[in-house]
């Protein structure tokens, strides 16, 4: 990661009012959240933006490999 990238998005999580916040939306043990950052150089100093996504009771991966389920798909008529 590129280190001004890293310094905004630790500048965000850094944040008091955004760390209370995401206290009390992350409540269960599945539950995500993802930073998205990006940032614009400017001549003396670089500003940044952040999105939070939270996503609430994520699915846990099942064991086995990602493809022992799956059923091979019949072809398409032509």
């Amino acid at each position: 990661m590129d280190e001004k990238l890293a310094r905004i998005a630790a500048l965000a999580g850094s944040n008091d009012e955004i760390a209370d916040k995401l206290d009390k939306v992350l409540t269960g043990p599945n539950d995500r959240a993802y930073v998205v950052c990006s940032y614009a150089d400017c001549e003396l100093h670089f500003k940044g933006r952040c999105t939070i996504y939270t996503l609430l009771d994520v699915p846990r991966m099942k064991g086995g490999g990602p493809c022992s389920s799956y059923r091979k798909a019949e072809a398409a008529p032509s």
